[in-house]
């Protein structure tokens, strides 16, 4: 899915009569969907594997295995942050004009994926953040940073499935 995705979503809902975006009204899907857009910020996990491709390398043993070598640690580092910036602001962005106090936490959740994203793979910008962290201890938080904001995301589409759409600007009459 995508951060977009997930932004166009929680606008269509609040946009919605109240207790209807899940069935007949816009967007007409369960808030499952929300948490799988959210989840999967594909806009910066498409960019981390690009700047994965020429801030690693990866080398072929004859036993058949391979290994990944971080050649670029700081721009893999900075790259890092700066992805986790830019899903910060394609949410705001696509939300601009219908920003609410919920907005701040629903913001959160794309860059905090894509954190649980780089946990759970092996040679990833994650490793040029925090490489002395364990792969168990590494693996035990991503899954349930993904679990915890996965019941985030969802009971964050319920709260905007519940909103209350703003009145529509009346067009006025015209002039004669």
């Amino acid at each position: 899915m995508s951060t977009l995705a997930y932004a166009a979503l929680t606008t269509r809902r609040e946009e919605s009569p109240v207790g209807q975006s899940t069935t007949g009204a816009p967007p007409g899907v369960k808030t499952y969907v929300d948490a799988l857009a959210a989840l999967v910020p594909a806009e910066v996990l498409t960019l981390h594997a690009l700047i994965l491709s020429f801030t690693t390398t990866i080398q072929h043993a004859p036993d058949g295995t391979s290994i990944t070598t971080i050649t670029d640690r700081p721009t893999l580092y900075w790259s890092f942050f700066g992805l986790l910036a830019l899903s910060v602001l394609l949410y705001a962005i696509a939300r601009v004009g219908k920003w609410d106090r919920l907005d701040f936490l629903r913001a959160g959740i794309p860059p905090l994926a894509f954190v649980g994203w780089t946990m759970l793979q092996r040679a990833t910008a994650f490793d040029a953040v925090a490489p002395l962290l364990g792969a168990g201890p590494r693996a035990a938080i991503g899954l349930f940073l993904g679990a915890l904001l996965g019941l985030a995301a969802a009971g964050l589409a319920i709260r905007a499935d519940q909103k209350q759409p703003a009145p529509r600007a009346q067009k006025p009459p015209p002039r004669s």
